[in-house]
């Protein structure tokens, strides 16, 4: 097991007590081609929340948990961070190209913005096969099998 896929194994996970979102997209406003997706929300891991808090960091806001100089007393611990991945339909390897993370109730201009997590494909790869594994085990389907329930969504949406 790789790095990567352990960290994926250890901090990936759908909150399946939010909504599965199907929905569809384009990739061209000039030459619509349309594409279903399928959206998930994560739970916000110990390592995502770390990410997230780097790249905040990084920027010059407050982290949400104590890192570096920043203490429990100093931090923003007010807020927290809600995760999303999504699949789709046109990307080869059906997943997005980036994690999404969403500042949520934060003393920081920041407050409701959303930022992304650029995912190599390696990262995409170990995320896909996560997400396919929990899918199967709790929605007893696979991402193939959302993403043509999302497609179906689609046609219908658009016939």
């Amino acid at each position: 097991m790789t790095l990567t896929e352990g960290f994926v194994r250890d901090e990936i996970y759908i909150d399946f007590g939010s909504e599965v979102m199907y929905g569809d997209d384009q990739c061209d406003n000039s030459y619509p081609c349309r594409f279903p997706t399928v959206g998930f929300q994560l739970i916000a891991t110990n390592g995502l929340s770390q990410i997230a808090d780097r790249i905040r960091k990084d920027q010059g806001f407050k982290p949400m948990h104590a890192m570096d100089e920043y203490t429990d007393d100093t931090c923003d611990n007010e807020g927290w961070y809600d995760f999303y991945i999504g699949l789709n339909g046109y990307a080869e390897d059906h997943m997005d190209s980036c994690l999404e993370f969403t500042v949520v109730n934060a003393d920081s201009e920041d407050n409701e913005e959303l930022y992304p997590i650029y995912l190599t494909g390696d990262e995409r790869i170990a995320i896909y096969n996560r997400l396919d594994e929990q899918c199967r085990q709790y929605l007893g389907q696979s991402c193939e099998e959302l993403l043509a329930e999302a497609k179906r969504l689609m046609e219908e949406d658009i016939g």
